[in-house]
């Protein structure tokens, strides 16, 4: 339970607490507003700019968002380009059976992504894949 002491005056303290500090509330509101001061000042500078960089850093929001959408498109169309000649560089590669073998099934992975099934016939008559148990 919380008792007061009977003198209690400015700078006297109980439990490590100061029970009546007008003198340490005013200095630690100064210290408070000096601090909200400084970070908001600080923050609200604008960074210089980068060495060896363009100086074209974005200043407004649209043009923040404008560089991030091309910056993405242009990362989209190389990670496409490198695709591209990934998948090229592996099909020159093999031979001539195994790359017959390669549009053959690529055929049958687009008719099944068009929804079509392989006719009844192919089913029935067709070669077994050799790679199924």
């Amino acid at each position: 339970m919380f008792v007061a002491r009977e003198k209690c005056g400015p700078g006297t303290r109980y439990l490590g607490l100061s029970l009546y500090f007008p003198i340490m509330q005013f200095r630690y509101s100064i210290l408070a507003l000096l601090l909200i001061t400084v970070a908001t000042a600080d923050a609200q500078r604008r960074r210089p700019a980068r060495e060896g960089g363009d100086g074209k850093t974005p200043r407004t929001v649209e043009q923040s968002i404008r560089s991030a959408e091309e910056n993405e498109a242009a990362r989209t169309t190389q990670l496409h380009a490198d695709w591209t000649e990934a998948k090229e560089s592996h099909y020159r590669k093999q031979d001539r059976a195994t790359r017959k073998r390669m549009r053959k099934n690529t055929r049958r992975q687009k008719q099944a992504r068009q929804g079509r099934l392989i006719p009844w016939w192919q089913r029935i008559f067709g070669k077994t894949n050799r790679y199924q148990q």
